[in-house]
């Protein structure tokens, strides 16, 4: 499916529906935040490193 169909607003909904799971799952520890945007940056990134090499 192309990244065009896919409207932005639908993708940072979900993220954010994702990042609130993971916070009431762990309990809001402090190094969570950061290593869940740590997480997704490589996550995303890993497909345009694919495509790119």
């Amino acid at each position: 499916m192309p990244a065009e169909i896919i409207p932005a607003q639908l993708i940072e909904e979900a993220l954010n529906a994702v990042g609130e799971a993971v916070d009431k799952k762990v309990g809001g520890r402090w190094w969570i935040k950061p290593l869940y945007w740590i997480s997704i940056i490589v996550v995303l990134a890993i497909p345009v490193v694919y495509y790119f090499s």
